[in-house]
């Protein structure tokens, strides 16, 4: 099943397992490109038409103006001339995105120049695919072992650089989940170029060359996009296929973790803000499939629910807690002075990611729409009105209302720190006269 858990594969140049990609470029700018693709321990070579009996390498050619990197014009060669789409392709955990070998040659038939062939290797993906070869440039193609590539030092670095063919995780991602059944997601930038921009997704990203194994990927990725989590007890959940940004096949590491910290203190890098969801929340948002599904699955799986009271340990608040009479009165005399810190410390978050006032406002009102949602659900729950739905309480009922005033109250604060207090009593006496037969209006 394919998915987009993640970070899709970067967009610089790669080299492919079954065939072999080559760019050449001028002395000043890259002019073309090929590919290696491999197969277990074999390379797919092509034929041109000038010259049928020797294979030249992988699929390639020049680099088009449309092109936006190397691995972008070894990609759309290998699809036009071998009809290979890159769904079918993937990095090797060896190579990642470097290419394997650059040769420089001089130009044939073209004015005076070198081209710089830049070699990349890519495993396929799945099965082998159905080969389509262009009739214009290509006569023929065939499977060869390394040791019968024609270039020595191509042989010697396909031979020598531990390439099996077996796609393995290049990126690896975190699925976080709190004692009350709730997932940790993502909300990631807006930006037209990279991998579902303005969706919910898993903390996460693509393999470095640096990283020995998918565990030390996930463990940088969430030390560089959210040093505030700290260490994760990581558990290896699955591998799943995403599909990068680039149209490349990214096998995924999805890891599990529990974890119950605040999301808004965690000091986010990456993307616009952590939120936590129930998995009712999921179909209300913006996120890829398999991304949700894969969610879904683990959480119907570990019983988590609305109340998340079975198998979550330490679920959610209980509400037969008892409150003494001191504790009330201690709380109402510092209830508005603990509204004005949690405004304080949200908003202070915030301007320290560089976020404006409208910006921070309306991710907070979006947080009011997010606790209600729960409420919904945590009322469906407890009316037993959808037998598809776990079962709740009207305790939880009462806790997240109360989590939906609370939001508000902070919300309000955040957006008029200096007077909240005077304006929501204001607007409470409007609200007492339309519908208190006195009209009484709160006492400062």
């Amino acid at each position: 099943m394919k998915s987009d858990l993640v970070e899709p594969s970067r967009t610089a140049p790669r080299i492919i397992d079954d065939d072999h990609l080559t760019a050449a470029i001028s002395p000043e700018e890259p002019t073309a490109a090929s590919t290696t693709l491999q197969n277990l321990t074999r390379v797919f070579l092509a034929h041109t038409l000038q010259d049928s009996t020797n294979p030249r390498g992988g699929p390639g050619g020049h680099v088009e103006p449309t092109d936006t990197t190397l691995l972008a014009t070894a990609l759309r060669e290998v699809g036009e001339e071998a009809g290979i789409q890159p769904g079918d392709l993937c990095l090797t955990p060896q190579l990642l995105d470097t290419p394997v070998d650059i040769d420089a040659a001089p130009a044939r038939g073209e004015p005076a120049h070198r081209h710089y062939d830049f070699r990349f290797v890519f495993y396929l993906a799945h099965e082998e695919p159905g080969i389509a070869l262009q009739d214009e440039e290509v006569s023929g193609a065939e499977w060869r072992s390394f040791g019968q590539v024609g270039s020595p030092a191509l042989r010697a670095k396909l031979l020598n650089g531990g390439l099996d063919g077996r796609p393995r995780p290049v990126n690896a991602s975190a699925m976080i989940f709190d004692d009350a059944g709730r997932y940790l997601l993502h909300l990631r930038d807006n930006y037209p170029h990279i991998w579902e921009p303005g969706s919910w997704a898993l903390l996460g990203g693509g393999r470095e060359p640096q990283d020995q194994s998918p565990l030390d990927t996930i463990r940088r990725e969430l030390a560089e996009e959210a040093p505030g989590i700290g260490p994760l007890d990581l558990e290896p959940l699955a591998v799943d296929k995403a599909v990068g940004a680039d149209g490349l096949c990214v096998p995924v590491q999805v890891y599990t973790a529990r974890w119950s910290g605040d999301a808004d203190g965690v000091g986010l890098t990456e993307g616009v803000q952590l939120r936590w969801f129930a998995p009712e929340m999921l179909d209300r948002l913006v996120m890829c499939g398999p991304t949700r599904e894969l969610v879904l699955r683990h959480a119907a799986e570990h019983g988590a629910c609305a109340s998340g009271k079975e198998h979550f340990p330490g679920g959610p608040r209980d509400s037969a807690l008892p409150v003494d009479a001191s504790s009330v009165a201690t709380m109402d005399a510092s209830f508005a002075a603990t509204i004005r810190r949690l405004a304080r410390r949200f908003t202070t978050h915030d301007e320290e990611r560089g976020l404006s006032e409208p910006e921070q406002w309306t991710l907070q009102i979006l947080k009011i729409a997010e606790e209600t949602g729960e409420a919904a659900q945590a009322v469906i729950g407890a009316r037993g009105t959808n037998p598809r739905k776990p079962a709740s309480t009207w305790g939880d009922v009462h806790a997240e209302v109360a989590d939906v005033a609370l939001t508000a109250l902070v919300t309000l604060a955040r957006m008029r720190p200096g007077d909240a207090e005077t304006y929501l009593r204001q607007q409470l006496s409007i609200k007492a006269a339309q519908f208190l037969p006195d009209g009484a209006a709160p006492q400062p």
